[in-house]
């Protein structure tokens, strides 16, 4: 079997991502609103908003990498406060971050965006690290969801990447 590039790399890390944030919010949807809104003591409080996060963080590091300056940071910022729309919003991203690593749209990859960390540190950052922050970021928050989940009663399931539905090895 040939070695993967960034490309099929990525490709697969977004249809993992995918799969994994389907599972989720099949999850989150059979436990219901009052559940998913209750204040869990986690992060974020919630996992509503929780999930709002996320999809927050994915929007500002796709503005990165469209080359668009994503503005000032509000963590707990409520992107969507119905469920359904949360949802729709949800799956919009990950069909867009699919795309991201398609062959016929790579002309982003070799791009550099020179940013500020948290301590005011500068930096040259590849904006293939930045897509790959994405996974990180929200694989960091699932499993604060799927930890609540556990105290539910409530089973995730499979999380290997290598088990994805579809993985071409």
């Amino acid at each position: 079997m040939p070695l993967m590039d960034f490309n099929a790399c990525g490709r697969e890390m977004a249809r993992y991502n995918r799969w994994q944030n389907r599972v989720l919010f099949d999850l989150c949807d059979q436990i219901g609103d009052d559940a998913r809104r209750a204040d869990r003591g986690m992060f974020f409080g919630s996992i509503h908003a929780t999930l709002n996060h996320i999809l927050y963080i994915d929007q500002r590091i796709t503005t990165l990498l469209k080359g668009g300056n994503p503005g000032a940071f509000t963590p707990t910022i409520i992107i969507a406060d119905d469920f359904a729309e949360l949802r729709r919003q949800r799956e919009d991203m990950d069909a867009y971050l699919e795309t991201l690593t398609d062959p016929e749209n790579i002309g982003w990859q070799d791009n550099i965006r020179t940013l500020a960390d948290v301590d005011g540190i500068v930096r040259d950052v590849p904006l293939q690290v930045l897509y790959l922050q994405i996974f990180n970021h929200q694989t960091h928050h699932r499993s604060q969801i799927t930890s609540e989940l556990h105290k539910m009663g409530v089973d995730y399931g499979i999380t290997d990447v290598p088990l994805t539905p579809g993985m071409p090895f």
